[in-house]
């Protein structure tokens, strides 16, 4: 379960990793060993230096009595699964103020306090807190171009999931539900179709085909979903999309 928690993990900080925004520069040891299928101390050692989905993953971890790669931990990141529930109010608090370093400490302690303990350890709020919690003060007005390349931002930075409907050579056609603002607020949007990158020579994209769903970061498929956690995934998305939303309400009465 371990070797697969790190294959798993590995999967979805991929390609953030190759285009330079997160991690360290050793892409090819990532890619090696996602294409062997084999984890190893090097590409362990490689996970270990993220900045921050590391750190997401101890905190998860320890408040779980679980081994940092085991498959349910990264799983809890990235996708969503009971297990970010167990994470007390007051350490995710703590780890988002002190271990993240955050530049805008204040904006984090404001945040916390408005969503009032309902914060829970996922890569999509952490996103979203990180890019629209920001600029709420001074946020985009509805309609601008702003907006526009802040919800794109967002879209792609988070974990996504669509359905293919074609495969090709090393692009995935797929359908899913791009985030946008409606009315200032992030919603998902209906769905919509586009390309998304593979790897053929990763497991198990080998075998891809029609009506798979997939997880997405930064327009690149990295695994193939269960049935479970495509619900999971649609299901703590809404969560965030609804606390984030609840935070930017409250900002734009001037709270």
């Amino acid at each position: 379960m371990t070797e697969e928690g790190i294959l798993f993990h590995a999967k979805h900080a991929f390609m953030p990793n190759s285009l330079g925004y997160c991690g360290p520069d050793e892409n090819a040891k990532m890619l090696s060993g996602l294409q062997s299928g084999k984890s190893g101390d090097g590409l362990v050692n490689t996970l270990e230096k993220f900045e921050a989905a590391y750190p997401f993953l101890k905190l998860i971890a320890r408040s779980n009595g679980r081994n940092v790669f085991d498959y349910s931990v990264p799983e809890a990141y990235w996708i969503g699964n009971s297990l970010l529930r167990q994470v007390p109010h007051s350490e995710f608090y703590t780890f988002s103020h002190r271990e993240l370093q955050r530049k805008d400490r204040e904006r984090t302690r404001e945040l916390f306090r408005q969503l009032d303990g309902s914060a829970l350890p996922h890569h999509t709020f952490y996103v979203m807190s990180t890019y629209v919690a920001s600029t709420a003060t001074d946020g985009p007005s509805p309609g601008n171009e702003r907006q526009r390349k802040l919800a794109e931002l967002v879209d792609n930075c988070r974990i996504s999931w669509g359905k293919v409907v074609r495969v090709r050579k090393r692009e995935l056609d797929v359908i899913g539900r791009p985030v946008k603002f409606e009315d200032g607020m992030l919603a998902l949007g209906p769905p919509a179709r586009k390309l998304v990158g593979y790897n053929p020579d990763v497991r198990p994209f080998g075998r891809v085909k029609t009506g798979d769903t997939v997880s997405v970061h930064w327009n690149y498929a990295c695994d193939l979903l269960t049935r479970r956690q495509e619900r999971n995934i649609a299901r703590y998305t809404e969560s965030d999309l609804s606390l984030i939303n609840r935070f930017l309400e409250v900002k734009s009465k001037g709270v």
